[in-house]
């Protein structure tokens, strides 16, 4: 029942989409800024806005968009979202295969559940942004992860190509190829796969960084979206864009995303992204350094509280209609409901496979803590922590329901008995 819901909410918002730039529940936000690199691609004039080379975006995301515009012409809108939906799909079917591996069967069943169903994952599946995918490919890291920590084979090479591609999809996937390297390091005590997961990460990557050095004459290599980002970071910590948050990042810099990420003549009016970075760098900089540690502190904890709670999702949505802010609050409570869920799932998994359990928690802390300088949301939480948090809901939610059948003992798997009915199979711990 759960993944019914989950399925028709999907393909509800699937249908109300269509092939609109925006769908009906969100905002403009990056949808647009994507088009416009996809339109330029499309055009011949490259990675860049208004004529001018930008690395903001990573290229995966527009590419796709172009060529989905090149293969389905004018309802290609509908198409990419069609295939986010597959790929929604996709990301079940690692939570089950994941699930069923550290939990059983029958939880890795819940889990996939708990994936098709989670309102954060559905409501981002028919957005024209990177989340989607992104997902797929860093739940696919995990399971890679994961199996390399239980000392399997090709766990490393996994670990490589999916942060690789990760990377060239969303600009902090970057922290990837760290973990994976970390992992291999800790539990493995491997040097020889770590330096397999960096070094196919990088050549994965070296084609975009060789574009930016060229494009930027060496002073942009990986992205330009540093400096903006931190500076939003301490001005506009949630990254909302609500009432008023805009004019403080423009009178802290002059400009905006919004004013260098279109194909218009406006973009001509400011300088090339690499002196636009530097002179954001310098303005976080200074942001920050006049902040006393009081500040500061308040200000990292509130963030650490948006990111794991999702409250920019209930604090700031003044900008949208009673209706949408009534949905997202829904969504909020559902949300948290998970995440209990998930922490049981977790304890659960601590007493049956305390390895898998550790590198969830430091996996979590480290996605956590690297994201601390920079601007932390629900949005910006969803690829690396939500798919995860829906594997351990399923696991939580599968204990607590048969831990009042089968009180003593820890659940480990789901069998069928002789008359078919689930039975419990249990050790003492």
């Amino acid at each position: 029942m759960i993944a019914l819901l989950g399925l028709a909410a999907r393909l509800a918002l699937l249908v109300s989409s269509g092939n609109r730039p925006v769908g009906p529940f969100g905002g403009e936000g990056d949808q647009i800024r994507y088009l416009a690199l996809a339109d330029s691609i499309l055009q011949g004039r490259g990675f860049s806005y208004g004529g001018q080379p930008t690395a903001l975006r990573p290229p995966m995301y527009p590419l796709l968009l172009a060529g989905f515009h090149l293969a389905f012409g004018q309802h290609y809108l509908v198409a990419v979202r069609i295939f986010q939906f597959l790929i929604g799909m996709a990301v079940a079917l690692v939570c089950l295969l994941l699930g069923s591996t550290l939990f059983g069967k029958a939880t890795g069943a819940m889990a996939a559940a708990m994936a098709l169903a989670l309102p954060t994952l559905i409501f981002i599946n028919t957005e024209l942004q990177t989340e989607t995918l992104s997902a797929f490919l860093i739940i696919l890291f995990l399971l890679f992860l994961l199996a390399e920590a239980r000392g399997e084979k090709n766990g490393a090479i996994g670990m490589g190509i999916i942060s690789g591609f990760a990377m060239l999809l969303r600009f902090n996937c970057a922290i990837l190829p760290a973990i994976g390297a970390i992992g291999c390091l800790w539990f493995r005590r491997s040097v020889k796969s770590a330096i397999i997961v960096s070094l196919i990460a990088a050549l994965i990557v070296a084609p975009w960084i060789v574009r930016n050095a060229r494009a930027f004459h060496g002073r942009i290599l990986f992205s330009s979206q540093g400096g903006v980002n931190l500076i939003q970071g301490v001005l506009t910590p949630a990254g909302r864009t609500q009432s008023g948050d805009s004019e403080k990042v423009r009178s802290a810099v002059g400009w905006l995303h919004a004013d260098i990420e279109q194909n218009s003549t406006q973009r001509l009016q400011f300088p090339s992204e690499d002196q636009l970075d530097k002179q954001a760098r310098a303005a976080a900089i200074s942001a920050w350094g006049n902040l006393s540690w009081h500040q500061r502190l308040r200000l990292l904890t509130g963030k650490i509280v948006t990111f794991w709670l999702s409250t920019d999702q209930l604090l700031e949505t003044s900008s949208f209609s009673p209706r949408q802010r009534m949905l997202r609050a829904t969504g909020v409570i559902a949300y948290w409901i998970v995440l209990l869920l998930s922490f049981v799932g977790w304890r659960n998994l601590l007493a049956t496979s305390r390895v898998s359990a550790i590198v969830i928690v430091l996996y979590a802390a480290f996605v956590t803590f690297s994201h601390l300088p920079f601007v932390m949301n629900t949005r910006l939480r969803i690829p690396f922590i939500d798919p995860l948090l829906a594997l351990l809901a399923g696991g939580g939610a599968w204990h607590l329901l048969y831990r009042c059948r089968w009180p003593s003992g820890v659940l480990i798997q789901g069998q069928s008995g002789e008359d078919g009915e689930l039975i419990a199979s249990q050790f003492d711990v």
